[in-house]
């Protein structure tokens, strides 16, 4: 399952859940959440998108840049710091446990709303140079 489609899945249950009452309302409302959960640590669906070296983490923030987790180690300990690829924000000095660092990042990445670099157009992609010229 792809992002895409768990997001479409926890639409559908906010969607349906407005017409709900009760223990039922509230157990739909929680799946919704583990939906969204899901897409936010599932990673980028780009394989092609640079990520730092030593990455091992990428979370989506909410205009689908990504915000990384990194494993170093610092002075012999093994430290994960993160970083924001959409806006810069990070927290270099890194935490000593992974859980941690995920959740910081996570925290930011549910808030941010820089869009992602613009990435360069793939050959395909590209207007063919006759068109300019006629443009």
């Amino acid at each position: 399952m792809n992002s895409s489609e768990i997001r479409d899945e926890a639409a559908r249950l906010l969607r349906a859940v407005r017409t709900e009452r009760g223990e039922l309302r509230d157990h739909m409302i929680e799946e919704a959440r583990l939906w969204i959960a899901l897409v936010e640590v599932t990673g980028a669906e780009d394989p092609d998108t640079p990520v730092p070296a030593g990455t091992v983490m990428r979370i989506h923030t909410r205009t689908g840049a990504l915000t990384v987790v990194r494993k170093t180690k610092d002075s012999g300990v093994t430290v994960y710091p993160w970083t924001c690829l959409g806006c810069g924000e990070s927290h270099e000095f890194g935490r000593a446990d992974r859980n941690g660092a995920r959740t910081e990042a996570t925290l930011h990445a549910r808030d941010c709303w820089v869009l992602p670099e613009p990435t360069e157009p793939k050959p395909n992609d590209s207007i063919p140079d006759q068109a300019l010229a006629t443009a």
